[in-house]
C-alpha cells in the first residue's frame, strides 16, 4: 500500500505519538533496504552437491522520478529522450522444479558490481563451480549479457510459455480458415493437421522439420487467399502471426530444446516461478494500479525489503541489528497502572 494509507493503518494499530508522518515512515522504508542490502545474506552456504538448478531472469519496469535538484533538468530530459523514462528492475529466481524459489532483485545500473551480486547470490544458494546453471528467458537479448557474465557454464533455454503464447495467435487465426481440402491429397482440415504437425515439431525441438512446416504451412495460406478472395484479411492475419513466431523461434534457434523430454525429466520449461516474484516485487507495490514516480535509491531499496520478506529472511536479518526484538514487551498506554499520588 501507499505510504500515507500505511501512515492511517499503523495510527489505527499502534501507539501513535503525533510527530511520524508518510514522509517518515518513507524514510526509514528505505534505510531498513539499504541496511539489507549491506548485510551479509541469510542464506548459508549448501555443503551438499545440488542438482542442476534453473535460474529464471526476467526484468520489471517502474516510473521514474523526476530529480528537482538543480541542474539535473537536462540529465533527465536527455534519460527521457533515449527511452530511459523507467527503471529497469531486474529479478532472478533459483529453484529446482516443485520448491519454492530463492529470489534477487536490483534496480541498479548494469554494471560489474551488480554481476558480483548476482554471483554472490548464486553461491549464498549453493551453486558454485562446477554446477550447472541453466537460464531461463523469454529471448530478450539484453538479458543474455546478464547471464553471459556469470563465471559459469550456463546453458540458454528458451521459455516455452512465451512460445506457446505466439502458438496460440496462430491457432486462432487458422481456427476459421481450417475447413476445406486444398491439395488433391489433403484432408478436409489439411491446414489444421498441417499446424498441429508444426506445433509438435516445436514442442519436441526439431528445427529442420518445423521449419520445413512452416514452410508448407505459408503455401496453405497462400492457397487458401486464392480459393477465396472474401477471407483475405483473416489469411494475411494468420501469415503475420505465423511469420511471427518463425522469425522469433530462428533468431533463438540455439536456445530451443526438446521440451517434452525436458517436462519429462520433471525440469522447468516455463519462467512464471520468476513472472509471478516480479508481480509480489515489483508489481504489487511499485507499478500496478499505483501511479507513483520513484527515485532509483528509493525503488532499490523497496526492493531489497519485498524480497527479504519473498525470501523468509527479514526477521534474521533485523535480529542482527536489532537483537532485542521478540525480547521486549510493549504495552498500550492505557492499560499501564496508574501512580499513587
Amino acid at each position: 500500500m501507499p505510504y500515507r494509507q500505511a501512515k492511517v493503518v499503523m495510527d489505527l494499530l499502534l501507539p501513535n505519538s503525533g510527530r511520524d508522518n508518510h514522509v517518515t515512515i518513507r524514510n526509514h522504508t528505505v534505510a531498513i533496504g539499504k541496511s539489507i542490502n549491506n548485510a551479509e545474506p541469510a542464506r548459508h552456504w549448501c555443503e551438499t552437491t545440488k542438482p542442476d538448478v534453473e535460474l529464471g531472469i526476467d526484468v520489471g519496469y517502474v516510473r521514474r522520478a523526476h530529480c528537482n535538484r538543480k541542474g539535473s533538468g537536462k540529465q533527465n530530459r536527455a534519460e527521457v529522450g533515449n527511452g530511459s523514462a523507467s527503471i529497469t528492475v531486474i529479478v532472478a529466481a533459483l529453484s529446482e522444479a516443485g520448491k519454492q524459489p530463492s529470489v534477487w532483485a536490483s534496480a541498479m545500473p548494469r554494471t560489474k558490481r551488480l554481476n558480483q551480486e548476482m554471483i554472490r547470490f548464486l553461491e549464498t544458494s549453493g551453486c558454485g563451480d562446477p554446477n550447472e546453471v541453466v537460464v531461463l528467458t523469454d529471448g530478450a537479448r539484453d538479458l543474455a549479457g546478464v547471464a553471459k557474465d556469470l563465471p559459469y557454464d550456463t546453458e540458454w533455454i528458451l521459455d516455452w510459455a512465451h512460445i506457446g503464447r505466439l502458438l496460440r495467435r496462430v491457432d486462432q487465426a487458422i481456427a476459421p480458415l481450417a475447413y476445406g481440402r486444398l491439395t488433391k491429397n489433403g484432408s478436409a482440415f489439411e491446414l489444421w493437421d498441417l499446424f498441429v504437425r508444426f506445433r509438435h515439431y516445436v514442442w519436441v525441438g526439431d528445427n529442420e522439420a518445423w521449419q520445413k512446416f512452416a514452410a508448407r504451412l505459408a503455401h496453405l495460406l497462400d492457397l487458401r487467399e486464392q480459393r477465396d478472395q472474401a477471407m483475405s484479411v483473416q489469411v494475411r492475419r494468420a501469415l503475420y502471426a505465423l511469420f511471427n513466431v518463425v522469425d522469433y523461434l530462428k533468431s533463438n534457434v540455439e536456445s530451443l530444446i526438446d521440451y517434452r523430454t525436458w517436462q519429462h525429466v520433471g525440469r522447468r520449461i516455463s519462467t512464471g516461478f520468476v513472472e509471478s516474484s516480479i508481480n509480489r516485487i515489483v508489481g504489487r507495490r511499485m507499478c500496478k494500479g499505483q501511479h507513483m514516480r520513484w527515485s532509483r535509491i528509493g525503488a532499490h531499496s523497496v526492493v531489497q525489503l519485498r524480497v527479504a520478506l519473498l525470501n523468509h529472511e527479514f526477521d534474521e536479518l533485523a535480529r542482527r541489528q536489532f537483537p532485542w526484538i521478540g525480547e521486549r514487551r510493549v504495552t498500550w498506554p492505557w492499560r499501564r497502572t496508574s501512580r499513587g499520588f
